[in-house]
């Protein structure tokens, strides 16, 4: 009985490892700035154009705070945004929106999480990579464009 039991562990173990379970080495790639940069679309509305020399514009996202009333709204708004990380979360980049010209107020700047590279999948073209804006729980969630 001991020795099936460990027999079944090492091999519960060994699967583990070669799916990356145990934080072994992942197969997947760094997220890099050229996984975000790009058009990225809501599946409820919303686009996200993250733009090489580090700005970025978020059209129609729907239920934001981030106006005048507080009150939860569609965002128009365009910001910078930086490589980051937020504490336990995937990969991504930080965004801080400014609406109207004004600096980013409460509310105005959201982590944008992204899970995966598209370096991993058949097409290697962006296109099965998703993000989300941690702030924003699971409202809208991202797909980014093909980029090849």
């Amino acid at each position: 009985m001991t020795i099936v039991l460990s027999v079944l562990f090492g091999l519960l173990f060994s699967a583990a490892l070669a799916f990356g379970l145990l934080g072994g080495t992942s197969s997947s790639a760094p997220l890099t700035e050229e996984d975000v940069i790009g058009t990225w679309h809501g599946d409820r509305g919303a686009r996200l154009e993250v733009t090489a020399d580090g700005r970025a514009r978020l059209t129609d996202a729907s239920d934001w705070t981030c106006n005048a009333t507080g009150q939860p709204a569609a965002l128009t708004a365009e910001g910078s945004w930086i490589m980051a990380r937020h504490s336990d979360e995937d990969p991504g980049i930080l965004i801080k929106f400014t609406v109207d010209g004004t600096p980013p107020a409460p509310g105005c700047s959201d982590w944008f999480a992204v899970s995966g590279t598209g370096k991993e999948g058949t097409t290697g073209d962006g296109s099965d990579v998703w993000a989300r804006f941690l702030g924003h729980g699971g409202k809208e969630f991202y797909r980014r464009a093909p980029t090849g």
